[in-house]
């Protein structure tokens, strides 16, 4: 059974494997929780330098009530980036706020490699995608995790309906929630880059 990241709850989790899915831009996985980290860390070691850092976040109250144009238009989320780091550095960030980032279940953090090469996040319900134009090149790389191939990979989302959705939450570790940081990450050079619908 696939173990859940604190900030999410979902229905049925028995319908949920750790596997993952190849698709036509790269591939997709439900990777249990404490598999994410040493994932990620797997990943940035593979690439070429530079690297950047994303954190998406929903917009807050405010500036939400200013970007939608009605009630039924989209929400927005805020796009941070931390960009030309090297694996040292990329490893470092995952290592102080990996718990919270990968934990909380409001975020979507990532890293991916300014020659455009690849891109890993991880997005809500444990789910981890890998974009890449050659999906060859990591044809091994989940199975080294103990995460196996499927044809037809089924995701939180797959099992939810009207009566039985999922919950996400926001979570503190060591006293900051992801909210914080942008101000946590102020030396790295963290910047908004947009406020874009969902």
């Amino acid at each position: 059974m696939l173990e859940m990241i604190k900030g999410c709850k979902v229905p049925f989790i028995d319908k949920l494997a750790q596997q993952y899915q190849v698709q036509e831009q790269g591939l997709i996985a439900n990777v249990g929780a404490d598999k994410i980290q040493e994932v990620f860390e797997h990943f940035i070691t593979l690439q070429n330098e530079p690297i950047f850092f994303i954190l998406e976040l929903p917009t807050n109250q405010n500036d939400e009530q200013r970007l939608r144009e009605n009630d039924n238009s989209s929400a927005h989320k805020d796009i941070y980036y931390i960009d030309g780091l090297n694996a040292k550095q990329a490893l470092q960030i995952l290592k102080s706020y990996g718990e919270l980032l990968i934990h909380d279940g409001m975020c979507q953090f990532g890293f991916g490699f300014h020659d455009y090469s690849a891109e890993i996040m991880k997005n809500s319900y444990n789910i981890v995608t890998i974009w890449t134009q050659v999906p060859d090149q990591y044809q091994n790389f989940f199975e080294s995790h103990s995460i196996e191939k499927t044809d037809k990979l089924i995701t939180a989302w797959n099992t939810f309906d009207y009566d039985n959705p999922g919950q996400c939450r926001m979570i503190e570790v060591d006293g900051i929630c992801v909210y914080d940081l942008p101000k946590e990450l102020e030396t790295w050079g963290i910047y908004l880059a947009e406020q874009r619908p969902e």
